[in-house]
């Protein structure tokens, strides 16, 4: 594309290696075993250096299907909107041909709990639950910024709906983040210099 041309497609791929990964077993329909296994997909991020220590996927509640999974990939799409829980609710949601899950008992099991972005999205999303590992005080102390959050956030999702539940596992998921920071990976959102958020 010549360097003055206005772009007009997004493209969005989650890392080769994911294909293999995702034809493992889904996990029973326990909260525990699917985030153990959303924990599995971030470590394997982690290992892989592919991008920030985050995974998600989104599970039906009657079939136990697995709709979508997904990894961070900001940098490696050179865009911010590439969360891995947004990433994860569009791949679900285009499995079943819907820009909403609501018609459908589906969970949104994530590695942490939402930045503002995420939250925003999984408001809208049309799931039903929410699972996450560690809390976004977690997230912040390896340096990046979540965003700003009402301290209500968990009443907001309930009120439209959406049962929360963590953090769960978090030694688990701090873990995870841990090893992020001893392989010297990039904090790509961290606050501005010169402020202290």
């Amino acid at each position: 594309m010549p360097d003055n041309e206005v772009p007009t497609v997004i493209r969005l791929q989650q890392p080769a290696w994911l294909r293999h990964w995702l034809r493992r077993p889904v996990p029973a329909a326990d909260d525990r075993e699917r985030l153990e296994e959303v924990l599995e997909l971030a470590r394997a991020q982690v290992e892989q250096d592919g991008g920030g220590p985050f995974a998600a996927a989104v599970y039906r509640e009657d079939t136990r299907e697995r709709l979508g999974a997904a990894v961070n990939t900001a940098i490696a799409s050179h865009c911010a909107a590439a969360h891995a829980e947004l990433q994860a609710l569009s791949l679900a949601q285009q499995r079943v041909g819907s820009h909403t899950l609501a018609a459908l008992p589906c969970v949104l099991v994530s590695s942490s709990a939402p930045c503002t972005m995420c939250l925003g999205a999984i408001a809208w999303s049309g799931v039903r639950r929410l699972i996450f590992s560690t809390p976004r005080q977690d997230v912040e102390a390896i340096g990046f910024d979540e965003g700003p959050a009402t301290p209500r956030w968990r009443r907001e999702l309930q009120r439209r709906g959406i049962a929360v539940r963590g953090p769960l596992l978090r030694r688990q998921g701090q873990a995870i983040l841990q090893r992020y920071v001893e392989r010297g990976g990039p904090i790509y959102n961290g606050p501005p210099s010169g402020t202290d958020l």
